[in-house]
């Protein structure tokens, strides 16, 4: 066994032994994946579609598409009428203009259709161009040095709103004058954008909104001048520079939040009365159809009370609407507000029931109807009806692990699967849901996007991706289950087996896990980031591993009572789930009980320390990576929400902390970290390399100069999975 005092040793060592497979020749029939095939090559990414953007009249839409085999970008129009597809823009259209856009490099995958429908908008790095679709001709919007972002049309076309030097400003189409909206904007004053943690936690893109009639922009103010700045250290450059973020950290200090709405025409700000408690959270924003109120969401700093507010934009006085509590666990954020009748009722999600679904309340905050209810979740809402008084959503009413398209009357009656075929259907709807299009996938088969009426109707296959090269790979469909722990508690899990599986054969397992909160693993879909992790674990199980999850208590899909039963507590209940699979594993008759690893990512990360660590005796190999390793520091939203505050909650913080186990390490246990990860910092890793060392316990490490926590690039994705290959090979 290696000590921590040889790590260097044994980072040369394990480098020195990673094997590169060569990727497979284009002249040769693929018929065995390699880490160069997954990550060093195009050949089984298939074509990306995003961006989908309905026209104004419902008649079509727009969306980007990269096509992995010439490494071109377009921007297509499909024809709803003539059910056929031209491309507006690509590659080589705009470097026919290389001279107009004086040599600027588009964002294509960013493209913003105008309301109108006639313009696309475009930015480059520091400006904004519009492309005239009927001309085909470019208008360079502005023209400096700082960075033009986050642009938005007005409802009309005519204006587009966009952030410069922490300030909102607004340009005229057609005369090009370009006016400031507000001033106050500096580096510690937010003015139109999130901070970091509210970008992270909450998903906020975009921290300002036109009002529907286009005169008035709302807005996010955040002042974190009295957030902690945390240290981002670039150690390759021989003078190391230091970045410094606004980050705070569980129980310490977040943005003052005020929300405003600027005047459009005399660029007067009035604050809406969010109350005298600063200390909360305002995780959405969203005009009601009358232009003249906010609806504004107020989250407590526990994150256990959320109360809708209607706020009058002219005085700036609020009302509340109606309050969702929780005595025992967190609220979740949910985006399926939707105003309908011009602003007289609205949907709502809640999980109040124990499980998510839709209600439909008047605007005095009176429930009309439960639209859905049941053992099951709804995912998201897709679109409303107010025609035929249909409600169109994602759920889990067929199976925990897929996501299919049903929808039901605004009485709450009639309730009706749309989508057919075992898997994961994502959906993109027109404003009138006269058709949707499906996004089909499942874990070995990527997105094929299909055009269906509202009724689930084939139409058109818009894209359908046949991705030849996995047609010749021996990939086996995951083996979806559910198993009863030792407590009682039905799990779902699924196991890959290798392709020439021989029940007789005692096979290794390599578990995979994330296991926090608002997301699941257990999920009959296909994983179309950079990681790629599907195709990297049937690469492995083509090496003679079973590849087995589960969703622990913790993660979504199953109801509030299986994801908060966690609640301020971490490294528990969480932990026993996993013991509980691996005691199921050991029970199969193929499965060598000796021989599990598990291996995870962020969350994932976390808890492959803590099994390694407290489940010592069940896990022999694991592989961390980007682990937190102390809650205490992480971010305040997160870990607040799921934890409590740490002055109220200690003895939680400690017994979920790793660093408190150090000692328990019995197995091989390889940690993985990007230094310049702002998410997940690589004081983690630090403070748990110290507890190693204090116990002269031996581990492994890599560590990756310049890398955030998705470690971004090719080369080092390659590299990095080879090196998760090797480990894997070598210790399970």
């Amino acid at each position: 066994m290696i000590k921590a005092v040889n790590i260097a040793v044994l980072i040369i060592t394990v480098l020195s032994s990673v094997t590169f497979a060569a990727c497979a020749d284009k002249t040769t029939q693929v018929n065995k994946l390699s880490v160069d095939l997954i990550y060093g090559s195009a050949a089984l990414w298939g074509k990306t579609i995003t961006g989908v953007q309905w026209m104004p009249d419902d008649n079509g839409f727009t969306y980007y598409e990269l096509d992995p085999s010439n490494n071109q970008s377009y921007i297509w129009y499909y024809n709803l009428k003539k059910l056929e597809k031209i491309s507006l823009l690509d590659n080589q259209k705009i470097t026919e203009f290389d001279t107009q856009l004086a040599g600027a490099q588009l964002n294509l995958d960013s493209y913003i259709l105008s309301p109108t429908g006639d313009e696309l908008l475009l930015s480059s790095d520091t400006d904004l161009f519009l492309y005239d679709i009927k001309t085909s001709k470019f208008k360079q919007l502005t023209r400096d040095q700082a960075a033009e972002t986050a642009p938005q049309f007005s409802p009309d076309g005519t204006e587009i709103a966009f952030l410069k030097d922490y300030n909102i400003y607004d340009i005229d189409i057609v005369s090009g004058s370009v006016v400031q909206l507000t001033t106050q904007g500096t580096q510690d004053l937010l003015v139109g954008q999130a901070d970091w943690v509210y970008g992270e936690e909450f998903s906020i893109d975009t921290g300002f909104i036109w009002s529907p009639d286009g005169r008035h922009i709302a807005y996010y103010q955040m002042d974190q001048s009295a957030v902690p700045i945390f240290p981002i250290i670039d150690f390759i450059p021989p003078d190391n520079v230091v970045q410094n973020t606004h980050y705070p950290r569980a129980g310490e200090n977040n943005s003052i939040v005020k929300i405003g709405i600027v005047s459009v025409k005399d660029f007067s700000t009035v604050w809406m009365d969010i109350g005298s408690n600063t200390d909360i959270y305002i995780p959405r924003i969203k005009w009601m159809p009358d232009s003249g109120s906010l609806a504004i969401q107020r989250l407590n700093r526990l994150q256990d009370k959320l109360e809708l507010l209607s706020a009058d934009i002219q005085t700036g006085k609020t009302r509340i609407i109606l309050t969702e509590q929780n005595a025992s666990g967190w609220i979740d954020i949910y985006d399926d507000l939707t105003f309908i009748q011009g602003g007289k009722q609205f949907i709502w999600s809640s999980n109040r029931s124990g499980y998510k679904h839709l209600y439909l309340y008047n605007i005095d905050g009176i429930q009309v109807q439960q639209l859905t209810s049941g053992k099951w979740e709804v995912d998201d809402l897709v679109g409303i009806d107010e025609e035929n008084e249909l409600a169109y959503f994602r759920s889990t009413e067929k199976a925990s692990w897929e996501r299919h398209l049903y929808s039901v009357d605004l009485t709450g009656s009639g309730l009706r699967q749309i989508t057919q075929g075992d898997g994961w259907h994502t959906i993109s709807m027109p404003a009138d849901c006269s058709c949707y299009l499906d996004f089909f996938c499942t874990y070995i088969q990527p997105n094929k996007v299909s055009l269906y009426s509202a009724e689930g109707m084939p139409i058109d296959v818009v894209e359908p991706n046949d991705v030849a090269e996995l047609q010749n790979l021996d990939l086996v469909k995951p083996e979806f289950l559910t198993f009863v722990s030792d407590e009682g508690v039905e799990l779902p899990a699924f196991m890959i087996k290798p392709p020439d599986f021989n029940p007789a054969k005692k096979y290794p397992v390599l578990m995979y896990t994330y296991g926090g909160p608002a997301i699941q693993v257990v999920c009959d879909q296909w994983e179309d980031d950079a990681r790629k992790r599907n195709l990297w674990h049937e690469m492995m199980a083509q090496e003679g591993y079973i590849i087995f999850t589960l969703d622990n208590r913790d993660t979504i899909g199953r109801g509030r009572d299986f994801e908060q039963a966690v609640y301020r507590q971490w490294g528990t209940l969480d932990i026993q789930d996993k013991i509980a699979g691996v005691k199921y594993l050991q029970k199969l008759p193929y499965v060598d009980g000796s021989r599990i690893g598990i291996w995870g990512w962020s969350h994932g990360g976390y808890l492959t320390c803590m099994c390694m660590l407290k489940a010592a005796d069940y896990f022999t190999t694991g592989i961390a990576v980007a682990p937190p390793t102390d809650w205490l520091n992480y971010d305040t939203i997160y870990t607040e929400r799921y934890m409590g505050l740490p002055q109220e909650n200690q003895e939680g913080y400690e017994t979920s902390s790793a660093l408190n186990y150090a000692d328990g390490l019995k197995g091989k246990l390889l940690i993985i970290h990007g230094t310049a990860d702002d998410n997940v910092h690589m004081s983690n890793t630090m403070q748990m390399i110290y507890a190693f060392e204090n116990g002269r316990q031996p581990f492994d490490l890599m560590i990756y100069p310049r890398k955030k926590h998705h470690m971004d690039g090719q080369d080092t994705k390659v590299h990095l999975f080879n090196l998760m290959t090797d480990y894997i090979k070598r210790n399970l």
